[in-house]
């Protein structure tokens, strides 16, 4: 990864934060973050690659099989971690992942809820070791962990990836309204199991971290003044290892297509009927739209618009610098998020963006649009727009390589950095 600020001071006491995650997320960088502050105790997962073991060496099976169970877990790779930091427990976790993978995604849910807390509560052991000053922990599958009694005297740092669901309900309350047939049962909204869940991590977390403003805001409503006190933004960013190689982004022709790209998740949260039904009043000759990602929509509502937009499931996360880098601008018309990592990425391959207010607002006049609002509509007038003026397009696009630079790793550890020094003032064994 990149470093484009400079490298802040090594922290001289012991490594005193653990971090832990039951899969993925940006929770490998928070860990390298810390690695490289000198202040990662251990890094708890489920899935981390470790060539020669089972079932990583199912890999080296001869022929597409191996090659695509290499592309899937090849995705845990992170080698500039210390593998000696690294604790695994993951059964459950691929259990979840086939069950996705497969459609079954009902079961993934209650695999999910499930695993989550057999996570947190794995650790417990854990956290006795008295170098150990902070916890940090991600929403779902902390409050079994925060809540041990050898938790007590660790600062907790509850990492919000998402907004409040009390608040996602309410938004796809709204959605469901107007687009009933839209949804998966699976994804109409979220039971009180999760949402009490996620009040018992507020009440025990002593800092509650929020990818942006909006996700933010949501806690503050939902989670009660005491959860309120406790909020704070910390700026994701993005691999910029990954992204390192994309050259600066070309002059689109007068005469060709704008390629419009909705990357993620196709579901009614993030506004995939919004970019359905858009594309669909635009004729062909004048943009174009794919569609990469897990379809979350019934297949008979996707049929009516299929003709109209390139699919692509599921890629390996090598392939997505490459599908950035080959559109003109990404569609983010979201109705709720804990921020967007895809804006970051989208900028650093040099994409135009095109978004709601219901994420980090990573637009800026210079690089796109923000919708007033998510819904067709304004969508479909923002993508007009873009098609109508080429040369702001071209710059938009010339103006977002530099912009990603504001979610750096760099900057990001910046971040951690300066929280810590907040929260855990001073350093065991100082005078």
């Amino acid at each position: 990864m990149g470093d484009r600020l400079s490298t802040p001071a090594p922290f001289d006491g012991n490594p005193d934060v653990a971090v832990f995650h039951p899969g993925t997320q940006h929770s490998w960088q928070t860990a390298y973050a810390l690695q490289q502050l000198g202040r990662l105790a251990w890094y708890a997962t489920s899935i981390y690659y470790r060539p020669g073991r089972f079932p990583y060496v199912l890999e080296k099976l001869p022929g597409a099989a191996g090659a695509r169970i290499g592309g899937a877990v090849r995705r845990f790779a992170h080698p500039a971690l210390d593998p000696e930091r690294v604790r695994t427990s993951g059964l459950i976790e691929w259990l979840e992942r086939i069950a996705s993978a497969t459609g079954r995604r009902e079961l993934a849910q209650r695999l999910d809820f499930w695993g989550n807390h057999r996570f947190g509560r794995s650790l417990r052991g854990a956290v006795r070791d008295p170098s150990v000053r902070a916890l940090w922990g991600y929403n779902g599958s902390s409050a079994s962990l925060f809540e041990s009694p050898h938790a007590a005297d660790r600062h907790r740092i509850l990492d919000r990836t998402t907004g409040d669901w009390r608040a996602y309900n309410a938004a796809m309350d709204r959605v469901a309204a107007d687009y009933p047939e839209w949804f998966l049962p699976v994804e109409r909204r979220v039971g009180q199991h999760q949402i009490d869940r996620d009040q018992r991590e507020y009440a025990a977390a002593d800092t509650i971290l929020c990818g942006c403003e909006f996700a933010a805001e949501t806690v503050r409503e939902h989670g009660g003044a005491a959860a309120a006190g406790k909020v704070r933004v910390l700026d994701y960013c993005y691999d910029e290892a990954l992204f390192s190689n994309l050259p600066p982004p070309r002059p689109l022709a007068r005469d060709a297509p704008v390629k419009f790209l909705f990357l993620g998740l196709a579901i009614p949260r993030k506004g995939i009927h919004h970019a359905l039904e858009a594309i669909a009043r635009i004729p062909r000759s004048a943009a174009t739209l794919t569609v990469v990602g897990q379809m979350g929509i019934p297949r008979e509502i996707f049929a009516r618009f299929a003709d109209r937009v390139e699919y692509r499931p599921n890629v390996p996360r090598s392939a997505v610098p490459g599908i950035l880098a080959e559109h003109h601008a990404l569609v983010f018309p979201t109705h709720f998020e804990g921020a967007g990592i895809v804006l970051y990425e989208a900028l650093a391959a040099g994409c135009a963006l095109i978004q709601s207010d219901r994420a980090a607002l990573a637009v800026t006049p210079e690089t796109g649009l923000l919708l007033p609002e998510p819904s067709s509509d304004a969508l479909y007038d923002a993508m007009l727009e873009t098609i109508d003026n080429r040369d702001r397009l071209d710059a938009w696009r010339a103006a977002a390589q530099a912009e990603a630079a504001r979610y750096s790793f760099a900057r990001y550890r910046e971040g951690i950095a300066s929280l810590l020094d907040e929260v855990l003032p001073g350093s065991p064994g100082k005078a």
